[in-house]
């Protein structure tokens, strides 16, 4: 079976890959495709796979957007670490999820399941769009505002409102346009799947930010960037190498 991993966390690709070659060593995995973009032109210049693997958010975007442009017919198994209101959208059509960690036996038994749909199935791609399109219009949501606590009470901060994300100390902080900022007891890597990736960049390991509290990008040491941020200008940002090209191509769509 010619295998396709979307994911743009190369540990997470590794684990798949080793998983894939102990349940069957004649596997081949190709991947892993990090973003879009990049997943798009794969399926335009090689034959559809025989089944892909995909993570739901990649460097700019979600996955199935990429799958929606490509008009893929491929079975598709969603690897994911989102919650059940999410991932009531997967089981639909005979497309199947597994949660992260991957499990070795819940992988075997997906991989049983799209062998015996695919020796069934008769050609065509809707079942793949109709999941996207049920995915798209009834399960998925970002968040649109935090309810935190505020004196003797709470406030609901929007997501319009925050300038960037960033992880100060062992705190994690919302800054906000107008130079306030405020606790939140969600790490960086549950933020980033939760907001609208249109509207944010991970821009690395510290850092989340909004398009709109971009100021300025400058050229830095080794290939890197370096980010300066309205209402913000003690605050510099370094992106690193790894992360400067996925971080222009967000910015030149």
């Amino acid at each position: 079976m010619h295998i396709l991993i979307l994911e743009d966390e190369k540990r997470n690709f590794n684990r798949l890959k080793r998983l894939l070659e102990e349940i069957e060593v004649t596997h081949h995995v190709a991947g892993p495709l990090t973003s879009i973009a990049e997943t798009v032109e794969w399926l335009q210049m090689n034959p559809a796979p025989d089944l892909i693997l995909a993570d739901i958010r990649l460097t700019d975007g979600l996955s199935f957007d990429a799958l929606r442009q490509s008009s893929v017919s491929s079975p598709v198994i969603f690897t994911t670490a989102y919650d059940e209101y999410a991932i009531q959208a997967f089981k639909f059509n005979s497309f199947d999820y597994l949660l992260k960690p991957v499990n070795t036996d819940e992988l075997a038994a997906a991989l049983q399941k799209v062998n015996r749909y695919s020796s069934a199935r008769q050609g065509g791609s809707d079942d793949i769009h109709l999941l996207l399109e049920q995915m798209r219009k009834n399960n998925y949501r970002y968040r649109e505002r935090f309810l935190l606590p505020y004196r003797d009470g709470y406030v609901s901060v929007s997501v319009n409102d925050i300038s960037h994300v960033a992880l100060d100390g062992r705190n994690v902080c919302l800054y906000m346009k107008n130079g306030t900022n405020e606790k939140i007891s969600y790490s960086l890597d549950e933020l980033e799947k939760q907001l609208n990736p249109n509207e944010f960049f991970r821009v690395n390991r510290q850092y989340i930010v909004h398009i709109d509290s971009i100021l300025s990008i400058n050229n830095w040491f080794n290939s890197r960037l370096k980010v300066h941020l309205k209402k913000y200008p003690e605050t510099e940002v370094v992106v690193s190498r790894e992360r400067a090209t996925a971080l222009k191509e967000w910015l030149d769509r």
